[in-house]
C-alpha cells in the first residue's frame, strides 16, 4: 500500500471535500478521485458513501472509512518518525560548509539559515564569504566547501545543484545621477549612458542584455567604458560616477555608499523579467551525501 495513497486518503477524509483536497494537496481533483478509487480497491470496501457522493454531492465517510482514518493516521505518523529517526542516525556530518558570495541578498542567506535550523537542528551550517559566484565554485572544486550559492551556468562539468528562485535586474546609480529621483526607470532612458560592467568573459547574462538594450533601440557597444572582474569594483566606480550598471535583483547593494538601485520596468510599468538571472544551490558530483541531498532539497523549497 503506497503511503501517498494514504496521505490523499487522510486529506479527503478531513476535508470532506475532494475539491479542497486536490488544492491542498496541489493534485487534480481527477488525478485524486482516482487514486482514492484505487485505494478502495486495494482495502476491498468503500471508505466513501458513493451513492451520498452522487446524489447529493456529498463526502461522507462509511463506518469502515472512518476506522481507516484512524489507522492511516497511525500510519503516516509511524513513517514520519521512522524517516525522522533514520536522518538523525544517517547525519554523521555535524559540519557543512556552505560558500556564499559578496552581494548575495541577506534575505536568502537568513532564509538558508531557517531551514537548516528548522530542518536539520543537529547540522552546524559554517557560512563562508567569497568574492563571486565563480569563486565559489573554484571552492567546491578544491574541496574546501560541501554546498555552495553560485550564479548559472557551472564553469566545472563535475558540479550540478538545485535551482533557487531565478532573479532579473536592476540598474545601479551614482546617488548624484540625474536619474538618481527616480523610483522606477525604463530600458530606453538608459540609451544616453555609460556604462561600467562585469567583464564579458565571466558575464552570466551579457548577451541577454545587449539583446534587450537593442529592444529598446540602442547598443551598449562603445558605451561601456570599463570592465572589471568584481562586483565591488563595479560599486565603486559607479559610485563615482564613471559609469551605471546593471546588477541582479538579488544582490544586496544596500550597505554601499554612493549609490541607489532603482528596479528596471517595461513602458506600461509591469516588472522587466526579460533578462533571467539563475542562481543554484551547488555541490560538487563526487562529494555528493545523501545529507548534502537532503540539504540542497529543502534550501530549494524555501527559495
Amino acid at each position: 500500500m503506497e503511503l501517498r495513497r494514504l496521505r490523499y486518503y487522510v486529506a479527503v477524509a478531513e476535508e470532506l471535500h475532494f475539491g479542497r483536497a486536490a488544492h491542498k494537496l496541489s493534485v487534480s481533483q481527477p488525478a485524486l478521485s482516482q487514486q482514492i478509487q484505487l485505494l478502495e480497491a486495494e482495502v476491498g470496501v468503500e471508505l466513501f458513501l458513493r451513492e451520498k457522493r452522487r446524489l447529493l454531492r456529498k463526502v461522507e465517510l462509511t463506518k469502515a472509512g472512518s476506522f481507516f482514518l484512524q489507522e492511516a493516521r497511525k500510519i503516516l505518523q509511524a513513517s514520519e518518525k521512522a524517516i525522522e529517526a533514520t536522518r538523525k542516525i544517517g547525519l554523521t556530518q555535524k559540519e557543512i560548509k556552505l560558500g556564499t558570495y559578496r552581494m548575495m541578498i541577506r534575505s536568502r542567506i537568513l532564509d538558508i539559515l531557517t531551514v537548516c535550523s528548522q530542518r536539520f537542528p543537529d547540522i552546524d551550517l559554517k557560512i563562508i564569504e567569497f568574492p563571486t559566484h565563480l569563486a565559489v565554485q573554484d571552492a567546491l572544486m578544491d574541496g574546501q566547501l560541501d554546498l555552495g550559492v553560485t550564479l548559472l551556468p557551472f564553469h566545472y562539468n563535475q558540479l550540478d545543484g538545485i535551482a533557487l528562485k531565478p532573479g532579473y535586474l536592476k540598474v545601479m546609480l551614482a546617488r548624484n545621477h540625474p536619474l538618481a529621483h527616480k523610483d522606477i526607470l525604463t530600458v530606453d532612458q538608459l540609451r544616453d549612458e555609460k556604462w561600467v560592467d562585469i567583464n564579458r568573459a565571466i558575464h552570466t547574462v551579457y548577451d541577454d542584455i545587449e539583446r534587450m538594450c537593442k529592444k529598446a533601440g540602442f547598443s551598449r557597444e562603445g558605451a561601456i567604458v570599463q570592465e572589471v572582474s568584481s562586483i565591488e569594483l563595479l560599486s565603486g566606480l559607479v559610485s563615482l560616477g564613471i559609469g551605471i550598471a546593471v546588477v541582479p535583483t538579488f544582490f544586496d547593494t544596500s550597505a554601499i555608499p554612493g549609490v541607489v538601485c532603482k528596479d528596471l520596468v517595461n513602458a506600461d510599468g509591469s516588472p522587466l523579467t526579460e533578462v533571467v538571472i539563475n542562481a543554484a544551490i551547488c555541490y560538487k558530483l563526487s562529494n555528493l551525501s545523501p545529507t548534502l541531498q537532503a540539504l540542497a532539497n529543502a534550501f530549494k523549497t524555501q527559495s
